[in-house]
């Protein structure tokens, strides 16, 4: 039998943080963060649970550098945990599993901009007969 491949679907809904306003660049780089970085980052330490992560983009105070506060939420609305990804800690992020041709922009509502995430894992094919 041949491995095969199991798809996880996340919603990423982010946007900045009241009082912040960010120039054109700034804009154009924050899209690459969350459609090349963010993603690959965040991955470890999904649970099981987590169905949506919301974001709330801000400048360091001491960094001047973008600050990720991050929710974990599960599919009751739950939140699961949060975490701050200042960043640097983003940047140069490898993850077999995230999809990035597979996933996009699906639009902006109520002040948030909404991604779909795809990550697919292979499971490790039978070793033999019983």
């Amino acid at each position: 039998m041949a491995a095969s491949y199991v798809e996880r679907k996340l919603i990423i809904a982010s946007r900045v943080a009241e009082g912040y306003h960010l120039t054109e660049i700034g804009l154009k780089n924050l899209q690459h963060i969350f459609t090349v970085w963010f993603p690959r980052a965040i991955y470890r330490d999904l649970t099981d649970e987590t169905v949506r992560v919301d974001v709330i983009v801000r400048i360091g105070r001491t960094s001047g550098k973008g600050v990720y506060t991050t929710t974990f939420v599960g599919s009751d609305g739950t939140v699961i945990k949060k975490t701050d990804y200042d960043e640097d800690r983003l940047i140069g992020k490898v993850c077999d599993e995230y999809d990035q041709l597979r996933s996009g922009y699906c639009g902006k509502k109520d002040g948030f901009d909404f991604r779909i995430v795809v990550y697919t894992t292979q499971t490790a094919a039978p070793t033999g007969r019983r």
